[in-house]
């Protein structure tokens, strides 16, 4: 069973999946976020399409009901458990964007066409740690 993991942002989705032994979680893409409702079904047809068994949101520790943000990522959440009868976990995403930065960096990808990835690498960033210590227990 593959693991769907999400960077919920207000502009801009970032997706990655792991492989189907959950061991590797690699950058997936990155959805804009226009119209809320239409991105829950976008997320919904992949959850579908690439037999996910099982989602991870992304919410950093202290902002979940606390701040607009995390009102925001939790009626993302609500939508999505309408549409889809998988579990979904949230789990801590604290300092993940700064973290994409630096291992983007360390890549070589240019400033430039961060962009196009940083979401989708603080998804995988995510994913890969909850992997990991899947792993270890």
């Amino acid at each position: 069973m593959k693991i769907l993991a999400i960077d919920y942002g207000d502009r801009k989705i970032g997706l990655a999946i792991s492989d189907i032994n959950q061991k590797l979680a690699s950058r997936l893409l990155t959805l804009e976020n226009r119209i809320l409702e239409k991105s829950v079904i976008i997320i919904s047809d992949i959850i579908l399409k690439e037999g996910i068994g099982e989602v991870l949101i992304g919410i950093p520790v202290g902002l979940k009901m606390e701040s607009e943000q995390g009102r925001k990522t939790e009626k993302f959440i609500a939508l999505l458990r309408e549409e889809i009868e998988i579990p979904i976990e949230t789990i801590n995403e604290v300092y993940t964007s700064k973290m994409a930065e630096e291992n983007l960096l360390m890549a070589g990808v240019k400033r430039e066409n961060f962009r196009a990835v940083i979401d989708q690498e603080a998804a995988r960033i995510i994913l890969q740690e909850f992997l990991d210590k899947k792993s270890e227990r």
